[in-house]
């Protein structure tokens, strides 16, 4: 398991404040591989290796952050089902009764 994590960690580029969570994530896989307790050091494993960003979650995590912070607005999803449904309605588009 050392070694895979190993590897993993040598693919990121660390900054000093990761450093600490780098070497926790060797240190839990260095135990597992001795023999401890999977049961204990497994969860603690999969944080320190999700806060690392290596694994599948994370990467999810991190891909969702990128798309949100594209220049485009967020959209409320609700605000664009009551504007279909207006239009639908009466078949005109619907009207924003606050516009100045």
């Amino acid at each position: 398991m050392r070694q895979e994590v190993e590897q993993a960690i040598e693919t990121l580029d660390l900054d000093t404040a990761d450093a600490a969570v780098a070497e926790l994530a060797r240190t839990y896989a260095a135990a597992i591989d001795n023999d401890g307790p999977i049961d204990t050091l497994g969860p603690r494993l999969l944080q320190a290796l999700d806060a690392l960003g290596l694994t599948p979650k994370a990467r999810a995590r991190s891909a969702q952050a990128k798309g949100a912070s594209d220049d485009q607005p967020t959209r409320d999803p609700l605000d664009e089902l009551r504007q279909r449904r207006a239009a639908r309605v009466n078949g005109t588009a619907a009207v924003d009764t606050t516009a100045p």
